[in-house]
């Protein structure tokens, strides 16, 4: 039994009904700020009546309120479904059973506060708000919270209600039930009895108890007076367990004489781990004896622990969930962890321009095995900022990542100047939250399949079909233009532009002019027909030849790429001779000039092994960034327009 799904409305950001699905075990929520993925976790300890948000209770603040405060919502609700019971569990909650036989618990609050200046609540389990509705199955369900901003110290502090004295009473309760029962003390209390027996006797004890009751005597006489005794604490059990504390040595060591120390005294992100570890204590201790569920909800996994951290403690949680049977629900902001991650369990939380919100739960994008394992492989820190984006473009290798975003500030730049009609232009991507992502190959029908809302129904191989001809077959269908609405099913999606930059690839001895549109070879060309049929959220945009020599062919450009070539250069030869011919015949401003021809060149140059690919982009980006100019290809034009939903009237 694990919660599947909460719906929320009226509450916070949620305005509208939104419908959030959780995995049974590891779930990691990922978006920008204010998207909701607090909200999502309160909205959980709301209908579990989780401890700390019970006591802390609903504000005004709470109920969704229009930006101008004129429109708030009449009440929250917030609807839980549990699935996969059990037969025994089917008994146990079977006034919150519906027509599936899953557990559904229904919470609303109505926005109108009583005499007592509370917050009205109604709280039914099933489908009928009629029905009576029992406590005990609520509070068989164990959700524990661990904030963001969370003082792991206070709370495992010796005191009541202490993480480590819950701890021990729920580890124990059932031996404590059975001695309360029989009227016999614990074994613990047994040895606190007997110390402070010991402890009456030592005559510093034994004096001051003397001088503490003479003096009470003295002052209030036998009829009023009072008599005292010293000892270690209360001795029933659950005073002990709330006088014990925590304390940490720095290292794993087996020796027995080492002197700990106060976790006052350990760091803020040892601290986290530690209060961590001892609910996970509790939750082992636990489940042979509760098969409801437990929901472990952690906000900013992350805090106060660097990276190697992290992943080890990601890890061991994700073993955890799948080991003990613990849902584990995880709000961060660290592209480490979401890097970590396997793709099927994060949950994609986006804001839509109408400020409405969409979940998305990347296991029902449509990803087939292969496209999630590889996407599980290639995800790394850098690349997992495509989960936290507005807007994604996707590069083929390390030139166009270097040298993207600063043809894209410069472009930008050129439409600032020219004013736009519609809307306020972003000076950089990185202010549009767009992130570029390298991905090193022409991988892109892999993530595009998490922005389409797409998938095409591959046939199974009918019997006597080779392999070979059922890889045909269903090459085709993949590489469709068009389809009809019964050859694709529709997925889940990110809500986000996503645009991909590839080369054309023609022949290598082909020189393209400047939308000459020759055939190329790359595989991934089909994308660009069927993404502008299918969907409106994907575009692959491609050169006419490769990216470097589509930004030779821009007249403008040649000079400062020859002058790199002519630096890099270590001989005197044909090459030599030839760079400079171009580089008088643009000094001189030619009209004859043939920018095919000498992009060919450049580009047959700049794959030679004394500059290469990468070395070329650097320094022209050098280049750029002390001139302030580029050229920019139109390709490159139109996926930033693209991703940046600009207007064909933005355009130059």
């Amino acid at each position: 039994m694990y919660l599947s799904e909460i719906t929320i409305e009226g509450y916070r950001v949620f305005k509208e009904k939104t419908t959030i699905n959780f995995n049974r075990g590891l779930n990691l929520l990922v978006g920008e700020n204010g998207c909701g993925k607090s909200t999502i976790i309160d909205a959980i300890r709301i209908l579990l009546n989780e401890d700390e948000y019970s006591r802390n209770g609903i504000n005004d603040e709470d109920f969704y309120s229009s930006k101008d405060y004129k429109e708030q919502a009449e009440k929250i609700s917030i609807k839980g479904k549990f699935e996969d019971l059990s037969e025994d569990k089917k008994i146990e909650y079977l006034t919150w059973l519906d027509n599936n036989y899953d557990a559904i618990l229904n919470l609303d609050i109505i926005n109108k506060r009583d005499k007592r200046d509370h917050f009205k609540k109604n709280i039914w389990g099933g489908e009928s708000s009629n029905s009576i509705f029992e406590w005990e199955p609520l509070n068989d369900i164990q959700c524990v919270y661990l904030p963001a901003l969370r003082d792991a110290e206070k709370k495992l502090r010796a005191s009541r209600g202490s993480r480590l004295a819950r701890l021990l009473l729920n580890l124990s309760q059932e031996e404590l039930k059975a001695k309360r029962k029989d009227g016999n003390l614990m074994d613990l209390e047994e040895d606190v009895k007997t110390f402070n027996e010991q402890l009456a006797s030592k005559s510093q004890i034994a004096k001051a108890d003397e001088l503490i009751n003479r003096n009470i005597k003295n002052a209030l006489g036998n009829i009023f007076g009072q008599n005292t005794k010293i000892q270690f604490n209360d001795f029933s059990y659950e005073k002990i367990v709330e006088g014990l504390k925590l304390v940490f040595f720095p290292e794993i060591s087996q020796s027995k004489d080492i002197t700990y120390r106060n976790l006052a005294e350990n760091s803020l992100g040892y601290n986290n781990l530690i209060y961590l570890a001892t609910i996970l204590a509790e939750f082992e201790g636990l489940k042979e004896n509760y098969t409801s569920p437990r929901i472990l909800l952690i906000e900013e996994l992350e805090a106060h622990l660097h990276p190697q951290l992290q992943i080890k403690l990601l890890k061991y949680l994700e073993e955890q969930a799948n080991e003990s049977d613990i849902q584990v629900i995880i709000t961060t902001h660290s592209t480490t962890i979401a890097a970590a991650t396997p793709i099927k369990n994060i949950i994609s939380i986006n804001i839509l321009k109408d400020n409405s919100i969409k979940i998305t739960s990347l296991n029902k994008c449509g990803l087939d095995d292969d496209s999630e394992k590889f996407i599980n492989r290639w995800l790394d820190v850098t690349k997992s900022t495509l989960l936290f984006s507005k807007g994604v473009i996707l590069v083929e290798g390390i030139a166009e990542a270097m040298l993207i975003p600063k043809m894209a500030e410069i472009y930008l730049d050129s439409l600032i100047k020219k004013g736009s009609k519609e809307k306020i232009i972003p000076k950089t991507l990185e202010e549009a939250g767009v992130s570029v992502i390298n991905m090193n190959g022409i991988y892109f029908n892999y993530f595009m399949q998490l922005y389409n809302g797409y998938k095409p129904i591959i046939p199974e191989r009918e019997e006597g079909e080779s392999k070979k001809d059922y890889k045909e077959r269903k090459n085709k269908i993949i590489k469709k233009e068009i389809y009809n609405e019964e050859e694709i099913e529709s997925t889940d999606y990110i809500p986000i532009r996503c645009v991909a930059l590839t080369d054309n690839d023609p022949e290598k001895d082909d020189k393209p002019q400047q939308g000459e549109g020759l055939e190329g070879k790359n595989y991934n060309l089909y994308l660009i027909k069927q993404l502008e049929n299918m969907t409106n959220n994907c575009k692959v945009f491609k050169n006419e030849k490769t990216f470097e020599y589509d930004i030779a062919l821009e007249k403008d450009n040649i000079k400062p790429m020859i002058e790199i070539i002519l630096d890099k250069l270590d001989t005197n030869g044909d090459t030599r001779k030839k760079m400079n011919g171009y580089l008088e015949k643009i000094e001189q401003d030619q009209e004859d000039i043939e920018t095919n021809e000498i992009a060919g060149d450049i580009l047959h140059e700049i794959d030679k092994s004394y500059i290469g690919k990468g070395l070329f982009a650097q320094l022209l980006l050098e280049k750029i960034e002390e001139s302030g100019k580029c050229e920019i290809p139109s390709y490159i034009k139109n996926a930033i327009k693209f991703v940046l939903d600009l207007k064909d009237d933005d355009n130059d």
